[in-house]
Protein backbone atom coordinates (compact mmCIF):
# COMPACT_ATOMS: atom_id res chain seq x y z
CA UNK A 1 0.00 0.00 0.00
CA UNK A 2 3.22 1.99 -0.46
CA UNK A 3 4.40 4.32 -3.42
CA UNK A 4 1.36 3.49 -5.56
CA UNK A 5 2.78 7.41 -6.90
CA UNK A 6 5.13 5.51 -8.60
CA UNK A 7 3.84 5.05 -12.00
CA UNK A 8 4.81 8.74 -12.27
CA UNK A 9 7.86 8.55 -12.30
CA UNK A 10 8.41 6.57 -15.16
CA UNK A 11 5.68 9.20 -17.52
CA UNK A 12 9.33 9.61 -19.70
CA UNK A 13 9.50 6.76 -20.56
CA UNK A 14 6.41 4.76 -21.39
CA UNK A 15 4.31 5.75 -25.32
CA UNK A 16 1.92 8.56 -25.12
CA UNK A 17 2.50 9.54 -21.83
CA UNK A 18 -0.25 12.24 -21.02
CA UNK A 19 -2.89 9.52 -21.56
CA UNK A 20 -0.61 6.87 -20.13
CA UNK A 21 0.62 8.38 -16.96
CA UNK A 22 -2.60 9.85 -15.56
CA UNK A 23 -4.46 6.71 -15.85
CA UNK A 24 -1.93 4.41 -14.29
CA UNK A 25 -1.92 6.95 -11.80
CA UNK A 26 -5.69 6.97 -10.86
CA UNK A 27 -5.93 3.27 -11.22
CA UNK A 28 -3.15 2.92 -8.77
CA UNK A 29 -4.44 5.04 -6.11
CA UNK A 30 -7.92 3.51 -6.65
CA UNK A 31 -6.47 0.19 -6.57
CA UNK A 32 -4.47 0.90 -3.24
CA UNK A 33 -6.80 2.69 -1.67
CA UNK A 34 -9.67 -0.38 -2.06
CA UNK A 35 -7.13 -2.83 -0.94
CA UNK A 36 -5.67 -0.73 2.36
CA UNK A 37 -8.92 -0.04 3.44
CA UNK A 38 -10.24 -3.82 3.25
CA UNK A 39 -7.23 -4.47 4.73
CA UNK A 40 -7.70 -2.32 7.95
CA UNK A 41 -11.38 -3.95 8.07
CA UNK A 42 -9.66 -7.04 8.94
CA UNK A 43 -7.11 -6.24 11.08
CA UNK A 44 -10.02 -4.61 13.20
CA UNK A 45 -12.27 -7.58 13.17
CA UNK A 46 -9.83 -9.81 14.06
CA UNK A 47 -7.26 -8.01 16.27
CA UNK A 48 -9.80 -8.47 19.28
CA UNK A 49 -9.54 -6.58 22.73
CA UNK A 50 -6.46 -3.61 22.21
CA UNK A 51 -3.32 -4.66 24.82
CA UNK A 52 -0.56 -3.01 25.47
CA UNK A 53 1.10 -5.73 23.62
CA UNK A 54 -0.98 -5.80 20.82
CA UNK A 55 0.46 -1.56 20.45
CA UNK A 56 4.52 -2.02 21.67
CA UNK A 57 4.86 -3.16 17.80
CA UNK A 58 4.25 -5.42 14.93
CA UNK A 59 1.15 -5.38 15.43
CA UNK A 60 0.09 -7.45 12.08
CA UNK A 61 1.86 -9.90 12.82
CA UNK A 62 0.20 -10.54 16.33
CA UNK A 63 -2.98 -10.51 14.94
CA UNK A 64 -2.28 -13.13 12.41
CA UNK A 65 -0.51 -15.09 15.33
CA UNK A 66 -3.31 -14.88 17.63
CA UNK A 67 -5.65 -15.75 14.89
CA UNK A 68 -4.03 -18.12 12.85
CA UNK A 69 -1.31 -19.89 15.03
CA UNK A 70 2.52 -19.47 14.67
CA UNK A 71 2.72 -21.30 11.58
CA UNK A 72 -0.03 -20.29 9.90
CA UNK A 73 0.91 -16.45 10.37
CA UNK A 74 5.01 -17.48 9.34
CA UNK A 75 3.47 -19.15 5.97
CA UNK A 76 1.05 -16.09 5.44
CA UNK A 77 4.19 -13.49 5.96
CA UNK A 78 6.30 -15.15 3.78
CA UNK A 79 3.63 -12.71 1.13
CA UNK A 80 4.27 -10.15 2.93
CA UNK A 81 7.75 -10.07 3.15
CA UNK A 82 7.52 -10.19 -0.77
CA UNK A 83 5.37 -7.66 -1.24
CA UNK A 84 7.51 -5.49 0.78
CA UNK A 85 10.65 -6.75 -1.16
CA UNK A 86 8.73 -5.49 -4.41
CA UNK A 87 7.63 -2.45 -2.87
CA UNK A 88 11.13 -1.60 -2.73
CA UNK A 89 12.19 -2.49 -5.86
CA UNK A 90 9.54 -0.22 -7.25
CA UNK A 91 10.85 2.22 -5.02
CA UNK A 92 14.57 1.82 -6.04
CA UNK A 93 13.61 2.34 -9.35
CA UNK A 94 11.58 5.63 -8.75
CA UNK A 95 14.14 7.07 -6.71
CA UNK A 96 17.49 6.08 -9.32
CA UNK A 97 14.93 7.36 -11.96
CA UNK A 98 14.55 10.73 -10.18
CA UNK A 99 18.57 11.11 -9.31
CA UNK A 100 19.20 10.30 -12.60
CA UNK A 101 16.71 13.35 -13.76
CA UNK A 102 17.71 15.46 -11.45
CA UNK A 103 21.41 15.34 -11.85
CA UNK A 104 21.27 15.27 -16.00
CA UNK A 105 19.18 18.68 -15.47
CA UNK A 106 22.08 19.74 -13.60
CA UNK A 107 20.31 20.05 -10.08
CA UNK A 108 22.69 18.24 -7.98
CA UNK A 109 25.73 19.47 -7.14
CA UNK A 110 27.61 16.96 -8.95
CA UNK A 111 28.12 18.82 -12.16
CA UNK A 112 25.77 15.72 -14.07
CA UNK A 113 28.11 12.59 -12.36
CA UNK A 114 24.74 10.67 -11.63
CA UNK A 115 23.12 12.03 -14.56
CA UNK A 116 25.28 9.19 -16.73
CA UNK A 117 24.22 6.20 -18.40
CA UNK A 118 26.19 3.63 -18.77
CA UNK A 119 26.50 2.48 -21.93
CA UNK A 120 26.63 -2.03 -21.41
CA UNK A 121 23.18 -1.66 -20.01
CA UNK A 122 21.62 1.49 -20.77
CA UNK A 123 20.90 2.45 -17.64
CA UNK A 124 22.08 4.89 -14.46
CA UNK A 125 23.76 2.74 -12.55
CA UNK A 126 25.75 5.68 -11.02
CA UNK A 127 21.90 6.95 -10.15
CA UNK A 128 21.06 3.23 -8.54
CA UNK A 129 24.36 2.93 -6.44
CA UNK A 130 23.38 6.45 -4.69
CA UNK A 131 20.21 5.57 -4.23
CA UNK A 132 21.27 2.21 -2.82
CA UNK A 133 23.92 3.60 -0.31
CA UNK A 134 21.25 6.56 0.93
CA UNK A 135 18.91 3.54 1.23
CA UNK A 136 20.76 1.71 3.40
CA UNK A 137 21.63 4.37 5.70
CA UNK A 138 18.38 4.94 7.49
CA UNK A 139 18.70 0.99 8.01
CA UNK A 140 21.33 0.72 9.87
CA UNK A 141 20.31 4.11 12.15
CA UNK A 142 17.44 1.77 12.77
CA UNK A 143 19.70 -0.29 14.92
CA UNK A 144 21.08 2.64 16.75
CA UNK A 145 17.91 5.25 17.41
CA UNK A 146 14.66 3.95 16.34
CA UNK A 147 13.69 7.55 17.02
CA UNK A 148 15.74 8.72 14.43
CA UNK A 149 14.92 6.14 11.85
CA UNK A 150 11.00 6.80 12.27
CA UNK A 151 11.96 11.15 11.75
CA UNK A 152 13.59 9.87 8.87
CA UNK A 153 11.20 8.28 7.12
CA UNK A 154 8.43 10.40 8.62
CA UNK A 155 10.18 13.33 6.93
CA UNK A 156 10.26 11.53 3.38
CA UNK A 157 7.01 10.93 3.63
CA UNK A 158 6.11 14.61 4.47
CA UNK A 159 8.76 15.44 1.80
CA UNK A 160 6.86 13.45 -0.90
CA UNK A 161 3.80 14.85 -0.11
CA UNK A 162 4.70 18.21 -0.19
CA UNK A 163 5.91 18.20 -3.50
CA UNK A 164 2.44 16.73 -5.14
CA UNK A 165 0.76 19.90 -4.00
CA UNK A 166 3.55 22.60 -4.62
CA UNK A 167 2.73 22.07 -8.56
CA UNK A 168 -1.26 22.22 -7.85
CA UNK A 169 -1.13 25.27 -5.62
CA UNK A 170 1.05 26.65 -7.84
CA UNK A 171 -1.06 26.15 -11.32
CA UNK A 172 -4.01 27.73 -8.92
CA UNK A 173 -1.76 30.58 -7.46
CA UNK A 174 -0.47 31.70 -11.13
CA UNK A 175 -3.31 30.60 -13.53
CA UNK A 176 -2.98 33.53 -15.27
CA UNK A 177 0.44 34.66 -14.75
CA UNK A 178 1.38 35.65 -18.69
CA UNK A 179 4.40 33.52 -18.65
CA UNK A 180 3.29 30.89 -17.65
CA UNK A 181 0.67 29.82 -20.32
CA UNK A 182 -0.92 26.84 -19.32
CA UNK A 183 -2.29 24.45 -22.06
CA UNK A 184 -4.39 21.86 -20.03
CA UNK A 185 -3.70 18.24 -21.62
CA UNK A 186 -6.08 15.35 -22.18
CA UNK A 187 -6.77 14.38 -18.55
CA UNK A 188 -8.03 17.43 -17.92
CA UNK A 189 -11.31 18.15 -15.10
CA UNK A 190 -11.55 21.51 -16.07
CA UNK A 191 -11.59 24.84 -14.73
CA UNK A 192 -15.17 25.09 -13.18
CA UNK A 193 -15.83 23.79 -9.69
CA UNK A 194 -15.04 19.88 -10.41
CA UNK A 195 -11.37 20.92 -11.11
CA UNK A 196 -11.58 23.73 -8.21
CA UNK A 197 -12.47 21.09 -5.47
CA UNK A 198 -10.18 18.33 -6.26
CA UNK A 199 -7.40 21.11 -6.34
CA UNK A 200 -8.67 22.20 -2.58
CA UNK A 201 -9.21 18.63 -1.11
CA UNK A 202 -6.03 17.52 -2.55
CA UNK A 203 -4.03 20.51 -0.72
CA UNK A 204 -6.21 20.31 2.26
CA UNK A 205 -5.83 16.23 2.64
CA UNK A 206 -2.06 16.52 2.06
CA UNK A 207 -1.31 19.03 4.93
CA UNK A 208 -3.42 17.64 7.20
CA UNK A 209 -1.77 14.40 6.69
CA UNK A 210 1.81 15.97 7.01
CA UNK A 211 0.89 17.60 10.68
CA UNK A 212 -0.49 14.02 11.29
CA UNK A 213 3.07 12.53 10.44
CA UNK A 214 4.74 15.44 12.04
CA UNK A 215 3.43 14.98 15.35
CA UNK A 216 4.86 12.90 18.58
CA UNK A 217 3.82 8.72 18.62
CA UNK A 218 3.55 8.94 22.41
CA UNK A 219 2.44 11.44 24.90
CA UNK A 220 3.85 13.03 27.06
CA UNK A 221 6.70 13.10 24.95
CA UNK A 222 10.72 14.35 25.63
CA UNK A 223 13.95 15.01 23.82
CA UNK A 224 14.47 10.69 23.63
CA UNK A 225 10.90 10.01 21.79
CA UNK A 226 10.15 13.01 20.16
CA UNK A 227 9.12 13.20 16.41
CA UNK A 228 11.92 15.20 14.86
CA UNK A 229 10.28 14.89 11.59
CA UNK A 230 8.75 18.48 11.07
CA UNK A 231 12.62 20.19 12.17
CA UNK A 232 14.45 17.74 9.71
CA UNK A 233 12.21 18.55 7.23
CA UNK A 234 12.81 22.32 7.93
CA UNK A 235 16.19 21.96 7.96
CA UNK A 236 16.71 20.10 4.75
CA UNK A 237 14.36 23.08 3.11
CA UNK A 238 16.38 25.48 4.48
CA UNK A 239 19.60 24.25 3.69
CA UNK A 240 18.37 23.54 -0.06
CA UNK A 241 16.88 26.74 -0.65
CA UNK A 242 20.56 28.53 0.42
CA UNK A 243 22.36 26.25 -1.86
CA UNK A 244 19.82 26.99 -4.78
CA UNK A 245 20.50 30.56 -3.74
CA UNK A 246 24.18 30.58 -3.63
CA UNK A 247 25.08 28.66 -6.73
CA UNK A 248 22.17 26.29 -8.07
CA UNK A 249 20.63 29.03 -9.68
CA UNK A 250 23.50 29.50 -12.28
CA UNK A 251 22.90 26.30 -13.33
CA UNK A 252 19.53 25.03 -12.83
CA UNK A 253 16.81 25.93 -14.85
CA UNK A 254 14.26 23.25 -14.88
CA UNK A 255 13.86 20.09 -17.24
CA UNK A 256 15.96 19.83 -19.87
CA UNK A 257 14.49 19.82 -23.60
CA UNK A 258 16.06 19.26 -26.47
CA UNK A 259 15.45 21.06 -30.21
CA UNK A 260 12.42 20.24 -32.17
CA UNK A 261 11.76 16.86 -33.61
CA UNK A 262 10.60 16.52 -37.52
CA UNK A 263 6.62 16.48 -36.13
CA UNK A 264 7.53 20.35 -34.65
CA UNK A 265 6.97 19.02 -30.93
CA UNK A 266 9.50 19.36 -27.93
CA UNK A 267 11.03 16.13 -26.43
CA UNK A 268 11.51 15.16 -23.17
CA UNK A 269 15.37 13.83 -22.90
CA UNK A 270 15.30 10.20 -22.41
CA UNK A 271 18.24 7.91 -21.01
CA UNK A 272 19.96 7.50 -23.68
CA UNK A 273 20.72 11.26 -24.10
CA UNK A 274 24.08 13.11 -23.64
CA UNK A 275 24.79 14.47 -20.65
CA UNK A 276 26.24 18.12 -21.73
CA UNK A 277 28.36 19.69 -18.85
CA UNK A 278 27.20 22.42 -16.39
CA UNK A 279 28.22 25.95 -17.73
CA UNK A 280 30.55 27.90 -16.27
Amino acid sequence: MDYYDATAHISEEVKRAAYAAPTAIVIAVIGTGLIGWLFNIVLILCSGPVTPELLSGGAVIQIMTMRMGKAGAMVLWTGVCATAFFVVQTAQQATSRTIFAISRDHGLPDRGFFGHMTKATQTPLRAVALATFLAIIPGLLGFASPVAAFAIFAMCAVSLDLSYIIPIACRRIFANHPEVMFKPGPFYMGDGFLGLAANVICITWTCFVCVVLSMPTVLPTNKLIFNYAAPITVGVLLLSTIWYLLSAHKHYKGPMSRPNNPTGEKERIGPSDEIHPIPA
